[in-house]
């Protein structure tokens, strides 16, 4: 999701499928490799840092569960080769990423949440959503060494799913809910799925087991047919109203990626390149708070609190609208960001690309923006 600022700063960013597993046979042997010592998933704790989100019910927020997509439309149906859900997993009614949503209760009120979404090919670096999900623990980022630790492989007919085990109770978070995140993820020429577990820590301990054999059984079953049985995501959903807009000179467009209504790419003339997108999704997107503090962490900054993330923000007033706009600078990489919420949407306009380049392109995004007629 990309977005926009003006004049001094800039800052920002941004179903059901009952599966029914076969728990036996075809489960076990999707796990040949390795012996059942071997399948236990690592558990990474760190110490707590600043929260961003604080419910499970919060993870649809993001890039892949992560401002949310509206998901596909018109599944294909229901086939003998579906695979099944334990009984204790209680559908759901699907949110706007989700194709696939369940809900497991245990003692005391605990309660674990999960998820199934199908995005783009180009949503798959692993170690970005790893990060933010243990950003959505309160957990600072780790890097690729760590992450090559701590992740699994579990090899599918799909292709080999990485799956990543993570604890860590948020401020304020409520540990009957929360706790610990099992997420895998498995990326395709076309797509990447996501299976996401979140929940009390004690729970999702228990039901690990079961959601594994789930992951395994619907990657497996994507290749049973010539078509995946779940379909990936449109490029935005079918109801995102059309806008206008004039594109810089020296922007070139690209086709968009599943989360993206639009992108364009534009060059310093020194090998510096940035990327520019427009997303949009129903709905409020997420906190701005949320948005900014992602920004900053996919340019290496740390998350800032709610105060400090308003008095980066700026208006910026166009003849159809007012968009809220910041200006993120990294190290090396530098975000522009400009969004507005109307009529029940958010629309994201964001360009990122190394310090330079970006400050010699920052008035044509803004005049780009200045453009844009809903």
């Amino acid at each position: 999701m990309r977005l926009v600022r003006a004049k001094g700063k800039i800052d920002i960013f941004m179903r059901l499928f009952v599966f029914r597993v076969p728990f036996i046979g075809a489960l076990v042997i999707l796990m040949p490799a390795c012996d059942r010592s071997n399948q236990q998933i690592k558990l990474y704790r760190v110490s707590k840092a600043p929260l961003e989100e604080s419910a499970p019910q919060q993870q649809n927020a993001m890039p892949t569960n992560a401002g949310s997509p509206a998901a596909s439309h018109g599944m294909p149906p229901v086939t003998s080769t579906t695979p099944t859900t334990p009984p204790n997993w209680e559908p759901q009614p699907l949110s706007q990423m989700r194709q696939a949503s369940f809900l497991v209760k245990g003692d005391r009120g605990a309660v674990a949440d999960i998820s199934f979404v199908s995005l783009g090919a180009a949503a798959g670096n692993v170690l970005d959503n790893v990060n933010r999900w243990l950003d959505q623990l309160g957990q600072p980022p780790i890097t690729e060494q760590k992450l090559a630790e701590i992740a699994q492989r579990l090899r599918t007919s799909l292709g080999d799913v990485t799956i990543v085990d993570l604890a860590g109770l948020p401020k304020n978070a409520d540990p009957a809910r929360d706790g610990r995140i099992i997420a895998a993820m498995v990326t395709t020429e076309s797509s990447t799925l996501f299976f996401k577990m979140r929940g009390n820590a004690d729970l999702t301990e228990a039901q690990k087991g079961d959601f594994i054999k789930w992951v395994a059984a619907i990657c497996n079953a994507q290749t049973e047919t010539q078509s995946p049985k779940m379909a990936a995501m449109p490029p935005q959903d079918a109801g995102a109203p059309q806008i206008k807009w004039k594109t810089p000179e020296g922007w070139t467009e690209v086709p968009p990626s599943s989360l993206r209504y639009a992108s364009f790419s534009a060059t310093d003339g020194n090998g510096g390149k940035i990327d520019i997108s427009i997303a949009t999704f129903a709905g409020d997107g997420g906190s701005d708070a949320d948005n900014v503090n992602r920004w900053r962490q996919q340019i290496g900054l740390p998350p800032v609190d709610g105060s400090t993330v308003t008095s980066q923000v700026t208006p910026m007033k166009t003849a159809d609208t007012t968009f809220s706009a910041t200006d993120i600078a990294g190290a090396k990489a530098r975000t522009v960001a400009a969004w507005t919420r109307r009529d029940g949407r958010v629309w994201f306009f964001k360009a990122t690309g190394p310090n330079a380049a970006v400050e010699k392109e920052k008035a044509n995004f803004v005049k780009f923006i200045e453009s844009v007629r809903f």
